[in-house]
């Protein structure tokens, strides 16, 4: 199985071509031309220069298919979705703008619920998935998921433009909504860590463990992930992104959160880049109030928004709206009602579907009324609206604000086109019917580009957490533990897991050296601290030895522990942990 390395705007391409084409030149960097001490090219120089060329030139169109083919609908898909949505009526296309959800794992009433208002999909949380509590019934959810799929393919198929969306929110860490038996990933921050180190490993750890979430998830029948965070955390001060974010570092975030929506692609997801304009630097939680960012439209083009202007450059599938008010941009509004926050998006090249983040959080629902809301988020520029406090209402308000005007028309119309059109495109990706996607093996001429990590499950995420651990402080490839250690902190689940890796490794229990488990931001003591999640707690702990671990996977337990017995750790800081800067590891 092959994972691509990195992807090749079209710009660089041509420059590619062009540099390599080009005459030799002397040793002033001046081409040579007859009669400066070079020889004319002779005939079939020439011509193997031009037959090098054109080569170049199809590999240049090879690999601007396949990254067409990841990046979101193509023109074909928004002309079909057109002539779609144009015989639509406006309930339809009001239904059709809405990610609704429903209670407990009743499928049936969430295909009710999408037959009568025409809804573009749902969504699932925690409750909504079948299973005993740590683990899934995945027969029980992929025949649910099956159920979901088949809404409006009765005897009113015809009025079902696409098929439903069913969506799940799996970041991989904290944010993981369906468990076991599917690979447990590490943190997100676990690929910053990775690549704080090592750029290229890291971006390519990011492709190939974005893909293995993407096989797991459409294995079952889900089409779409709200992931990834390009959320550019500002560290100990951010209660709610924190190691969801690839870390402190723009351009670093930015080229993860790339590969990241690559590779959800290449596993035959639509991925989602989130949440703009940058939920990882505010210091209060739009789950319950209204965040301020108080920072200049300069400050966020230089640091919040350079994931997601540089993702809207080399193309994603869609963009998820945050619910954060930026004076700088309209005082007073929260970003996902702000026309100024998606103008901002669509300047930055975006053409895809803009969703909003979910409409019931208290940055909105306590603020703007759920009805009234759902339009005004429309009105503003967004194409769908997640989880509505009501979707029943919401789709009432759409429709009456619709034919009294209030809505133009023509917004209501180009939403649904994006909605559909993202629908009709992910489809495809998943059929493998494009150039790139699930299957669909690429050309000969592109494997030495498209060279990646070739591994599945859990061995990518295996290979994730062995090279995120990052020693922050204490003596690298030390034996830190001889016979035994004594277990502190942490979950339940957490310090078995820690056990059982010492176990597996000969290590006694319940006595010896002490290992502080760290869930959060409240710091500890011991012999040796141990960040789970985000490292920033380490800077106010005492022990010799401080490690960021950046997950809590099986793995991530086995890695610490052969850290503790002598193990060099591969990973560097992907934020500032106190006088520490990005980057940094004593090894």
């Amino acid at each position: 199985m092959w994972f691509p390395r990195r992807s090749f705007p079209a710009a660089a391409l041509t420059a590619l071509v062009l540099l390599t084409s080009c005459a030799e030149q002397n040793d002033e960097g001046a081409p040579e031309t007859p009669g400066q001490g070079a020889e004319s090219p002779t005939e079939s120089e020439q011509s193997g220069s031009e037959q090098q060329q054109e080569e170049e030139e199809r590999i240049q169109q090879l690999l601007a298919e396949h990254e067409a083919a990841l990046s979101g609908p193509s023109e074909q898909h928004d002309d079909e979705a057109a002539e779609l949505v144009a015989q639509m009526s406006v309930e339809q296309q009001a239904g059709q703008v809405i990610i609704g959800e429903y209670s407990g794992t009743d499928a049936e009433s969430a295909a009710q619920l999408i037959d009568d208002f025409h809804l573009g999909g749902v969504i699932l949380m925690g409750h909504n998935i079948p299973g005993d509590t740590g683990s899934v019934d995945t027969e029980a959810l992929r025949a649910q998921l099956g159920t979901i799929a088949a809404a409006g393919t009765g005897d009113d198929a015809e009025e079902r433009a696409a098929p439903p969306l069913i969506s799940v929110d799996q970041e991989g860490g904290l944010v993981t909504r369906v468990g076991e038996p599917l690979t447990e990933w590490p943190t997100p921050m676990a690929y910053g860590a990775a690549a704080a180190a090592d750029a290229e490993q890291g971006k390519d750890l990011a492709r190939a463990g974005h893909r293995g979430v993407a096989e797991d998830l459409a294995a079952l029948g889900f089409t779409i992930s709200f992931a990834p965070s390009a959320d550019v955390t500002l560290g100990a001060r951010d209660p709610t992104i924190g190691s969801r974010s690839f870390g402190s570092d723009p351009q670093l975030v930015a080229q993860l959160a790339q590969a990241g929506v690559r590779g959800l692609a290449e596993g035959g997801l639509a991925g989602s880049v989130k949440h703009f304009p940058g939920h990882g630097s505010v210091t209060a939680d739009s789950h319950y109030t209204l965040p301020v960012q108080d920072a200049s439209i300069e400050q966020l083009r230089d640091r919040d928004w350079v994931p997601f202007a540089e993702s809207a450059e080399a193309g994603a599938p869609m963009v998820m709206m945050g619910h954060i008010e930026v004076p700088a941009l309209e005082e007073g509004v929260p970003s996902s009602l702000s026309e100024a926050a998606y103008q901002e998006i669509r300047q930055m090249g975006h053409d895809g579907v803009i969703v909003t983040d979910a409409m019931n959080m208290a940055a909105i629902a306590q603020r703007y009324g759920g009805d009234q809301a759902a339009v005004d988020a429309l009105a503003a520029g967004a194409d769908l609206l997640l989880m509505p406090a009501s979707a029943a209402g919401a789709h009432g308000a759409i429709v009456e604000a619709a034919e009294s005007d209030q809505l133009p028309q023509g917004r209501l119309s180009e939403a649904a086109e994006r909605v559909v059109a993202l629908s009709l495109w992910q489809q495809d990706l998943a059929a493998g019917e494009l150039a790139a996607g699930p299957g669909v093996e690429p050309a000969e001429e592109l494997e030495e580009q498209l060279d990646g990590i070739e591994a599945d499950g859990a061995e990518a995420s295996r290979l994730v957490t062995e090279s995120a651990i990052t020693m922050v402080q204490g003596e690298c490839e030390a034996q830190l533990v001889d016979e035994a250690i004594r277990i502190a902190g942490g979950t339940e689940q957490d310090r078995q897991r820690l056990a059982a890796a010492a176990q597996r490794a000969g290590i006694q229990l319940g006595w010896g050296t002490t290992v502080t488990l760290l869930g959060g931001s409240t710091p500890g003591s011991g012999e040796v601290v141990v960040a789970l999640d985000r490292p920033e707690a380490l800077a106010a702990s005492t022990a010799e030895t401080k490690i960021a671990l950046f997950g809590r996977t099986p793995e991530s337990f086995d890695a610490l522990i052969e850290v503790l017995t002598g193990a060099e750790p591969a990973g560097g800081l992907p934020v500032e942990v106190a006088e520490q800067s990005i980057g940094h590891s004593t090894c």
